[in-house]
């Protein structure tokens, strides 16, 4: 027999997304390389026992007991390739013999599930296993608010997958409450001189649905435990607390690790590897006393069927805080010129130089737009819901409900509606409406926008070289200030302000009230 065998079309098995790759029995070990490059290897010294399997009708698979009490699943196994395998086990490695074992095949969606090593284990009543899964694989676990017999594990996404590959996403089990046997009657229905045994009764019923749930929340607590949510990652380098977010709403702690950050609410955790931050944005409210700060996801957290692509945060503006930060002597040296174990400033300051630190991702702000206010967004509407567009250098943002991000390369046009016709009173609208069509065939309109920022808009667009169907040249220039830098470059100092200007358009505002109330008043 040849010292080499090669298996193709093999994924690894046990994991929720299979990614296939070619599997190569060597002299010294077994490797797997997949179609992405992803090689994963295992010393022919470390394996213990080796078990046989069929998962499908057509499919078999192997499965390895490694030193340590790990276990290397492989799958796409051909029911022919059993004696090649067993073969080369018992000749190279001395392993043998090949165990086959049985998985239940009777479609049972109850049973019993424990956690067994490094995988989550589910079981039907004839002992069989049904299915099983690194926990690894978990990146959130919730008990029901509504349903606290309910644990929903929602899983990884593997960026390695194609867009028209399926996998798991999200996998609940339900504990049922132990139900009434025949001629057993509730403590409420018992009536006469019983009344020490109905309390009895209802203290031991009461006592067995706090087992029970009790029960439930120590499933979910192993597994975070065992998890790579919390376990082999050490202490938090810092833990920001009852931050206000308002996407996803609520006050929500932020725990940062060295490659990820973990979401702490009322009914949900989230964990959000680094990897997965695709860009941060800071931007000003027009008052200048808050400020919103985003992280862009891809792939998005999801809550039940919601998914959030950004997380928007709110902080005031002049909010400061003192941190200390659990910095080993490796991070240190890492992170010399970024972090420091004492930090004080201002809260928003502080939380963008440390995911600025950590992630490698630059912070966008706004860039040369000013709009007739003085502000560096535009107040308007998209649906119902009332924000701020921020236009920036490469792209639109909206804040907050949903939160919008649009890119002007994926822009085909942009059209004004409403600026030049007529209301129905005869005089002109005091707002217009801006449509913006993209290259996939979808729009946007963002409504009720006010009269005096079409100049201003409209010269920022063809500034930018935007494809405009309709335009109506009028209006002074757009506002220009100095800084023409790009919006990738900031560095957020830990004053936490930008600009130390105030903007004068809301005294302009009451000063124009007052001059019609004195108008009216002279009319009468």
């Amino acid at each position: 027999m040849s010292a080499v065998s090669q298996f193709n079309n093999i994924s690894l098995g046990g994991r929720i997304s299979g990614t296939r790759g070619i599997l190569k029995f060597t002299t010294n070990n077994i490797t797997w390389k997949s179609e992405n490059g992803k090689i994963e290897t295992v010393s022919s010294t470390d394996i213990k026992k080796a078990n046989w399997a069929r998962v499908t009708p057509r499919i078999f698979q192997l499965i390895l007991s490694i030193k340590g009490g790990a276990t290397v699943k492989f799958d796409g196994f051909k029911e022919q390739d059993y004696e090649v395998v067993r073969k080369f086990l018992a000749d190279q490695y001395n392993v043998s013999p090949i165990e086959i074992i049985e998985l239940s095949s009777k479609g049972c969606n109850w049973g019993e599930v424990k956690v067994s090593g490094p995988m989550i284990q589910f079981t039907t009543d004839h002992g069989k296993v049904g299915f099983e899964f690194p926990i690894s694989e978990v990146s959130q676990s919730v008990i029901g608010a509504n349903n606290k017999n309910e644990l929903t594990l929602e899983f990884h996404h593997d960026k390695a997958m194609d867009d028209d590959d399926e996998t798991i996403v999200e996998m609940r089990f339900f504990t049922p409450i132990r139900p009434m046997k025949e001629g057993e009657e509730s403590g409420k229905e018992k009536k006469g001189g019983e009344g020490e045994e109905d309390e009895e009764d209802e203290e031991e019923e009461e006592k067995e649905k706090e087992e029970e749930i009790s029960a439930l929340e120590l499933f979910q607590q192993t597994i975070m435990n065992k998890s790579d949510m919390v376990s082999n990652v050490g202490k938090s380098l810092v833990v920001f607390s009852a931050i206000q977010f308002l996407t996803p709403r609520g006050r929500i702690d932020i725990e940062m690790y060295p490659t990820f950050l973990k979401l702490h609410g009322k009914t949900h955790d989230y964990k959000v590897p680094y990897e997965s931050i695709s860009r941060l944005f800071q931007f000003f409210r027009p008052d200048q006393k808050h400020i919103f700060f985003i992280i862009s996801l891809d792939p998005p957290i999801r809550q039940g069927q919601t998914k959030y692509a950004h997380l928007v945060i709110q902080f005031q503006a002049e909010e400061n805080i003192h941190l200390e930060l659990n910095l080993t002597d490796e991070l240190q040296q890492k992170f010399k010129d970024q972090l420091s174990p004492i930090m004080n400033g201002n809260a928003n300051a502080l939380i963008c130089k440390i995911l600025k630190a950590l992630t490698g991702k630059k912070i966008t702000i706004p860039g040369n737009f000013q709009s007739d206010s003085g502000a560096n967004s535009i107040k308007c509407s998209l649906k119902a819901n009332e924000g701020y567009l921020y236009p920036l250098e490469r792209c639109f943002f909206f804040v907050h409900k949903p939160p919008t991000y649009i890119k002007f390369e994926d822009i085909s046009n942009i059209e004004f509606s409403r600026y030049g016709a007529p209301s129905v009173r005869g005089g002109s609208n005091r707002t217009f409406d801006l449509s913006i069509n993209l290259k996939n065939s979808t729009s946007i309109q963002f409504v009720n926008i006010q009269r005096e920022e079409y100049p201003s808009l409209f010269n920022f667009l063809k500034e930018k070289k935007l494809s405009i169907l309709n335009p109506v040249t009028t209006g002074p220039a757009m506002i220009i200030d100095d800084d023409d830098s790009d919006d990738d470059d900031y560095e957020p100092s830990e004053s936490g302000s930008e600009s130390d200007e105030v903007s004068g358009s809301d005294a302009s505002e009451e000063e124009s009230e007052e001059d019609k109330k004195a108008k009216k008043k002279q009319k009468k």
